[in-house]
């Protein structure tokens, strides 16, 4: 939705003109580009093709618009800057994660309350104010929800559409202030980032649209893709009778082939019509991994490579951990030469550790200090990049899987940290007004995840990686500390950092990082965080987990728990699933697991509280409901790919 000072001007006349007796007024003291940006988004249509007037909601956004002058809480536009946004695709996406976090976030304070959006509200219960939507931006927000844009796309539009990059990107990459961005943004195409549109970004629908008119809609005048020639394109495609004229022009623009046949520009045209519908993706999923987790990837890459002269080199932990350590001696040994006494001029998260290094007695008590190759294993394994298994001789083993092979080679490019802020920077986009922040779009820039304009071929990888893993669970001992402080909703990302200031930061960072990588939190663009179903199911399971547990849930934990509830009798009054003795030894098969393996976390789940004795109880049961909504329950197909 868009409303600049022109559309106020516009909506106000024809309330005025409508209170007064007439539910239309002429053309000619309007503007004609301005009233079909109004069409196009629902808020105006036409009578005649010279009489326009408001539909149902845009004289009830007229009505939200004319009480918030009156009130003195907006000025007339009359007053307003020249290109100053009343609404736009950046204020959506603030009321949208203000109502998820029930109060505004701080990066949309000033925005909201300067448009009469929000405003200071008492908390009844603690006395306490806080800045949340008002009426008006209540009312604004259901609006939006309940109009439903014309998607209306002319020869010259769709020549733009292809010639302009996907983003995100600057918003210097696009035409802005002019009559064809302000379509895209009307039929809800392109979005913008929050609070000050720095960086825009095609929408799912737009993605879609996008994609279909490279392929096909080719034409120098006239309509190439619309709402009609959907619906038409939708009665072909399931079978129905169509006018013969209705066929050739979609054969003509290159929808259908001669036989009737969808060509792929038709197949991604019925994607449009789906994500026009109002089926874009409601949820965000990103995935993280820091550089020492990409160095195992490797290591274990290079051992089952010496393995194939010497089965003894295969990747145990105890194979593994040796290997590190040699790694982290010669990479600290070559920093601590290169920088000598300046250690101070190294990267930040090397100093510490390079200042432990040169007093370290005990070089593998050092490693083992500074580097958690548990937390690691864990960590990939929940991200579905390596996994646990047993080899012929009863051993634990370390294996990537086919998502952990493409990261290894992409790191192999350029080894570094893959921020959860930087992933979701591309898979956000897939929403319906979504487009990152600047300061993300920057460290997706930074991780390489994304180019100038458009996302990079490492950026596509993890984003596709992102919509594509089986998320499994786990949580160090801190990250769970973390996600205990977070409320289900009413929180900011500076009061995390207050909450912990006596931790190193970079600590804090990347616990929020991982939480959000697994679907626990949301970190909005406002700077609210909201615990996720999976979070909140999670965080519940958890909660009487004993304290000093280093990893109090984790993929081989969760294997164990899973395996236990496939083979026991679910009972639903008791809430637990009971497990006969005999059937232990079937849960440990279907596990995967080496049997130490197996039992170690079959003890760890009992002191976890997360089973009984002979069964899966109500804790462990909503450890397995949240790795289910830890998952996206939809195919994320059609759109996560290189153009």
């Amino acid at each position: 939705m868009l409303v600049r000072k022109e559309h106020a001007d516009a909506l106000l006349k024809l309330f005025a003109q409508r209170e007064e007796g007439s539910p239309y007024m002429d053309m000619g003291s309007l503007s004609k580009p301005v009233i079909y940006q109004l069409e196009v988004q629902g808020l105006t249509r036409m009578y005649s093709p010279i009489r326009v007037g408001l539909t149902y909601l845009g004289g009830e956004l007229a009505l939200v618009l004319q009480e918030l002058i009156r009130e003195g809480k907006l000025p007339a536009p009359a007053e307003w800057k020249d290109g100053w946004r009343w609404l736009g695709s950046e204020v959506i996406a603030m009321l949208d994660t203000a109502q998820r976090a029930g109060r505004v976030g701080p990066l949309a304070v000033q925005s909201l309350m300067s448009r009469g959006l929000a405003e200071e509200i008492e908390d009844k219960e603690t006395g306490k104010s806080y800045i949340g939507l008002s009426d008006a931006g209540q009312r604004v927000w259901e609006i939006y929800n309940a109009l439903e844009p014309k998607l209306e796309i002319s020869a010259s539009l769709a020549d733009l559409i292809r010639k302009i990059p996907v983003g995100p990107a600057l918003s210097d990459h696009l035409p802005t202030g002019s009559h064809e961005e302000h379509l895209l943004e009307g039929m809800r195409f392109i979005a913008y980032s929050v609070p000050n549109t720095d960086v825009y970004a095609f929408t799912a629908l737009g993605q879609a649209v996008k994609k279909t008119l490279e392929l096909g809609g080719f034409a120098t005048e006239g309509d190439v893709l619309t709402d009609d020639l959907l619906w038409v394109l939708v009665d072909v495609a399931d079978g129905r009778e169509v006018t013969p004229t209705a066929k050739t022009t979609l054969q003509a623009l290159g929808y259908l082939g001669p036989n009737d046949e969808l060509l792929p520009a038709g197949e991604w045209a019925l994607e449009v019509f789906r994500l026009w519908r109002g089926e874009a993706r409601k949820e965000v999923w990103t995935i993280a991994l820091t550089a020492e987790e990409a160095e195992v990837l490797k290591t274990i890459h290079h051992l089952w490579e010496k393995a194939e002269n010497n089965p003894e080199e295969r990747p145990t932990f105890k194979n593994l951990r040796a290997e590190l350590i040699d790694r982290k001696i010669k990479q600290y040994k070559a920093l601590v030469e290169r920088y000598g006494r300046k250690l101070d001029e190294m990267p930040k998260k090397y100093q510490i550790i390079a200042r432990r290094f040169m007093d370290a007695k005990d070089l593998a008590r050092w490693y083992d200090d500074n580097f958690d190759l548990r937390a690691s294993l864990y960590s990939l394994e929940s991200f579905q990049l390596l996994e646990s298994v047993e080899d012929e001789t009863g051993k634990e083993v370390f294996r990537l899987t086919e998502y952990g092979e493409q990261v290894r080679q992409d790191q192999l490019q350029h080894e570094r940290d893959i921020s959860s802020t930087a992933v979701k920077t591309i898979t956000m986009t897939r929403k319906t007004f979504s487009a990152p922040n600047l300061e993300w779009w920057q460290r997706a820039q930074a991780e390489g995840l994304i180019g100038s304009a458009e996302p990079t071929r490492s950026g596509y990888l993890y984003a596709t990686l992102a919509e594509s893993i089986y998320r499994l669970p786990h949580l160090t001992k801190f990250e769970l500390a973390v996600l205990h402080r977070i409320p289900a909703r009413g929180m900011s990302v500076d009061e995390v950092f207050k909450a912990f200031e006596k931790e190193e930061p970079r600590r804090v960072e990347w616990a929020l990082e991982k939480l959000e990588a697994r679907h626990l939190i949301d970190i909005l663009p406002d700077g609210n965080i909201v615990e996720t179903e999976a979070g909140r199911k999670l965080d519940e399971a958890l909660s009487g987990v004993p304290e000093g547990f280093g990893h109090p849930v984790n993929p081989i934990l969760y294997r164990v728990i899973k395996a236990l509830a496939e083979v026991g009798t679910l009972y639903v009054k008791e809430k637990r699933v009971r497990v006969l003795p005999r059937n232990v030894k079937e849960a440990w098969k279907r596990s995967g697991l080496a049997k130490d393996v197996f039992d170690n976390a079959l003890e760890a789940a009992r002191a976890g509280g997360l089973i009984g004795r002979n069964s899966v109880n109500k804790a462990g049961l909503l450890l397995l409901e949240a790795v289910e909504a830890m998952n996206p329950r939809e195919e994320l197909v059609g759109y996560v790919r290189e153009s």
